[in-house]
């Protein structure tokens, strides 16, 4: 144990010393124990409790619905869950065109994975060690999807309990217990659609083998381990996704900097126009040519990826009353992805502060310098200003690779009428990100060929192929090695106690009490070449942090019966943070259960989130924004494509010491019942409101989209002498983590439960999870609050939180067969861009576009189907289709991911997948 820890220790003794010191001063009450009813822990309090319906929401998936769902890894699985939003979240489809590190991120009510707290076993994971803008959270790949048991999400603010990150709720994954016997399992999975390219196709293979009977043996051994390959899917292949163009949806996600090269200069364009090939001609967009990143081969939407992971679990039963524990989980993924090659021109910056511009000028003594097209515009002899696609050297080709491993040992039992447990809890996660091709360097690394020089030299040819020795020296510009590793580390200490503490008229009341001490290390250290801002195609410069923190807690819940019928429920947490300070955090619940077929609650509680240490300590760095966006003031005078119109934009990211802690509250009521024989209801509602929140700065469309309210995040450079009644043309656009205001959330979860009586043709069931949201405003800069609901109108990130979010299913079972049919289903939504309607104008759009209209993305409903058969001892059959009838997704203008035309945090781009399953058991 490191210093820091023993230091943490020595704080919390008195605060759960008495627990810990039970570990040894222990009696046998076997006997007494097996005559009680058996109480579970339930996610959400500390207190044990008999199997049921809590004080709050908590959505409960089995090994059985997570069987019958298809999903195959916890974030497919999590997407069926309604108060799981796209909104937020980070996905592998996500890291296509953009700086993720492949990190996958739940979102529960849409507040980022930041906000969610995911557990495995009730223990905390590391957060991601390749944090970054925009993810936060628990990198959900190191779940050990196989051997999971069951899922409960509790769909309530937590933080009295579990401390930050609990704003939005908790995830947690429980793992079998005392598990015997073997199992093996083959999967296999393929879209119907053909297409160019590899076809998205996935293989599984999973193990899991137990032994020991804690009763009888007095241990229990548990492993479970999966293999998932994941092939590639490229944009050009579905009939969606191969166009960044779509003049109907008001989509224009294309680039001025093409091959041929586009001559400025003049106003020559590409020589050749207007043969543009591979790049488009787009007769409504103007006379000149664009490229069209979709449209391109190698351009893939779903990524190359192969998952390994590893969990073990062993029990010991010492005695009658004490248990001891220790569990392992790995994880490994690599995941290898494909762009469309960089950008070089004028319109571009490099170096450590993007103080270079990125500009290629033709001199007239190239070979290739186009003399009749120069004359004709009148500037023969002089330099041409080009903006070129950087074809020769490739397709920016990138893999990831994350791993991450927890231990976890401890000690449980029981004294009496109290349970005790210990724990210690040590987390590494390590991303790694690899350049295989494609990033040229441009100008400043001495030692290494760069291509700025050669693009300068008029040796290249810019619209044509070139002789095999200047494609060699163009390629040699590129640099291929790692750039970036990224190590989190976390030391956990939990010890807790609960019991029964005295009796009341109407029962027993019962105490928890406990503490936390945890310790983290974070470090991003990137290539050196990084810092020099020098790589093209890597959106800028990145900087080292090494950053640790120390912390400590103390809670207390205690549960009083005031009636027979009613019990309530107060806990409370207090939070110490090395690096901020302190915090105290309430919860109080009612659960009120006047029959036997009616159950009401209500709670009532605060939540803080801790900025993390990238958000505090990450140095600032130059990155670029995504494709297609305009300068509203300059570009409708200057019509500057490249420089003020349908371009990219240099953006300023990075840390910020002077951030606080989010707040929250947190009201709920709810109410369960059965209003007939095989039937449950639950509705509960929800209300949020979040203070001090903080975000990774306001994305560039948005910011263009209102200059008024945004203009203080502009940097702009000194007017130019052709226009010199205008401001000059952008530099940056500041996009840093700030506290912005606040959020106000409120909503209706919904679950309905049928269980149809036995039939002469099986059995029958019905279930329903839902979400409706009545409230969903996010504070602007001018204290005002603009609603969100069903509306990505100039939202900064992708997905939505749609006004109704729903998962359905039917199953029928009998005998060894086994059918069920599932539909997803999310309502409408306002589209994130304006359409080109001319005729008239919405207010929004007038202000943030110069006219047209919003639009609306339509409602998306997908059905699913599964079919099993156990006609043979020990062998389950599977065969299934995801998208069963093969549905497209809603259309979109969205432009924050680097796939257009649909919205990838929400839709599988596969389309229907055909997929068949064996499983074979051993006992």
């Amino acid at each position: 144990m490191n210093s820091r820890m023993k230091q943490l220790t020595y704080a919390l003794a008195p605060i759960f010393g008495a627990g810990v010191a039970l570990t040894v001063a222990t009696t046998p009450v076997y006997a007494q124990q097996a005559q009680k009813i058996e109480k579970i822990e339930v996610t959400g309090s500390n207190i044990k409790r008999v199997e049921g319906e809590g004080p709050s929401a908590i959505v409960v998936l089995t090994r059985e619905d997570i069987d019958k769902s298809g999903a195959t890894n916890a974030y497919e699985l999590l997407n069926l869950v309604a108060a799981n939003n796209s909104a937020g979240n980070v996905s592998l489809a996500n890291t296509i065109g953009a700086l993720t590190f492949s990190a996958n991120t739940a979102s529960l009510r849409g507040l980022q994975g930041g906000r969610t707290l995911v557990l495995l076993n009730g223990k905390r994971l590391n957060n991601f060690s390749g944090e970054i803008q925009g993810v936060q959270g628990v990198n959900l790949t190191t779940i050990p999807f196989n051997a999971i048991e069951r899922v409960e999400v509790l769909l309530d603010g937590a933080s009295a309990i579990y401390g930050s990150d609990a704003i939005a709720g908790v995830i947690n994954f429980i793992v079998r217990k005392d598990y015997r016997g073997a199992e093996v399992t083959g999967y296999y999975a393929a879209p119907t659609r053909g297409g160019p390219g590899p076809d998205g196709s996935q293989s599984t293979f999973k193990v899991a083998a137990g032994f020991g009977d804690l009763a009888k043996d007095r241990f229990n051994v548990f492993v479970a381990a999966q293999y998932d390959k994941q092939d590639p899917l490229e944009q050009r292949a579905r009939n969606f996704s191969n166009t960044s163009v779509n003049l109907t949806t008001g989509l224009i996600g294309i680039s001025g900097n093409t091959f041929p090269g586009h001559i400025s200069t003049g106003g020559i364009t590409s020589p050749g126009f207007p043969n543009c090939d591979p790049s488009t001609y787009f007769p409504d967009l103007g006379e000149r040519c664009f490229y069209d990143p979709s449209r391109q081969a190698g351009v893939q939407m779903i990524p190359d990826v192969k998952t390994f992971n590893v969990f073990g679990m062993g029990t010991f039963q010492i005695t009658n009353n004490i248990q001891g524990y220790l569990s392992g989980n790995y994880s490994k993924q690599e995941n290898n992805f494909v762009i469309q090659p960089v950008p070089i021109s004028d319109q571009f910056t490099y170096g450590p502060n993007g103080e270079f511009f990125s500009t290629i000028l033709l001199p007239p003594t190239s070979p290739f310098y186009p003399h009749a097209l120069a004359a004709a515009a009148g500037v023969d002899g002089q330099p041409l200003n080009v903006r070129y696609r950087s074809v020769l050297t490739g397709n920016r080709d990138t893999t990831d690779t994350n791993e991450q491993f927890q231990i976890v040992a401890g000690l449980k039992g029981s004294f009496k009428n109290w349970d005790w447990d210990a724990s210690y809890t040590h987390n590494e996660g390590k991303t790694k990100q690899v350049l295989n091709g494609g990033f040229p360097l441009l100008a400043l690394t001495a030692g290494h060929p760069t291509l700025l020089p050669l693009l300068n030299s008029g040796t290249v040819n810019l619209f044509g192929p070139n002789t095999p020795e200047i494609e060699q020296a163009v390629r040699a510009t590129n640099f291929n090695g790692q750039t970036f590793e990224g190590k989190a580390k976390s030391s956990i200490l939990d010890g807790k106690l609960s019991g029964e503490v005295f009796n009341m008229p109407a029962g027993p009341a019962a105490l928890a009490i406990g503490g936390q001490a945890m310790s983290e290390d974070f470090a991003q250290t990137p290539a050196a070449v990084l810092a020099t801002g020098d790589l093209s195609g890597y959106g800028g410069n990145i900087l080292p942090v090494d950053k640790s923190r120390d912390s400590y807690a103390g809670f207390l819940e205690l549960n009083m019966p005031l009636l027979r019928t009613l019990e309530a429920n107060v806990a409370v947490r207090y939070d110490h943070y090395s690096d901020f300070g302190s915090t105290t955090n309430p919860k109080y619940s009612l659960r009120w259960q006047p029959t036997r077929n009616l159950l009401l609650r209500t709670s009532y509680g605060t939540g803080f989130l801790a900025p993390t240490l990238y958000q505090l300590w990450t140095p600032n760095i130059q990155g670029t924004s995504a494709t297609g966006l305009s300068d509203p003031v300059r570009c409708p005078v200057t019509g500057d494509t490249g420089i003020d119109c349908q371009t990219q934009f240099n953006v300023l990211f990075g840390g910020n010491a002077n951030l606080q802690p989010e707040k929250s509250k947190q009201w709920s009521a709810g109410m369960v019942f059965e209003p007939a024989q095989g039937w449950s209801v639950s509705l509960d509602w929800f209300d949020m409101y979040l203070q001090n929140i903080i975000v990774n700065g306001i994305t560039p469309a948005v910011v263009l989209g209102d200059v008024a309210q945004y203009g203080n995040l502009i940097t702009r450079a000194a007017p130019d002498a052709n226009f010199p009644n205008l401001p000059g043309r952008i530099i940056s656009i500041d996009q840093r983590y700030i506290n912005i205001g606040g959020t106000k959330i409120q909503g209706i979860d919904a679950n309905v439960q049928f269980q149809a009586p036995p039939t002469p043709v099986g059995r029958f069931r019905f279930t329903m999870s839902g979400t409706y949201y009545i409230k969903y405003d996010v504070q602007q800069n001018d204290g005002s609050y603009a609603g969100f609901i069903s509306n990505t109108f100039q939202t900064p990130v992708t997905g939505v939180s749609p006004r109704w979010k729903s998962y359905q299913s039917v199953s029928w079972d009998n005998g060894p067969w086994s059918v069920v049919l599932g539909n997803s289903y999310q309502s409408s939504y306002t589209d994130a861009q304006c359409d080109f309607t001319d005729t008239h104008s919405d207010p929004d759009c007038e202000a943030a576009a110069g006219g047209g209209l919003k639009r609306t993305v339509s409602s998306m409903s997908l059905w699913d189907l599964q079919t099993s058969w156990k006609g043979f001892k020990g062998l389950q059959l599977t065969l299934g289709v995801k998208n069963l009838l093969d549905t497209n997704p809603p259309k979109t203008n969205q432009q924050n991911s680097f796939q257009l035309g649909f919205d990838p945090s929400y839709y599988d781009p596969r389309g229907r997948v055909l997929y068949v399953q064996a499983t074979y058991k051993f006992k």
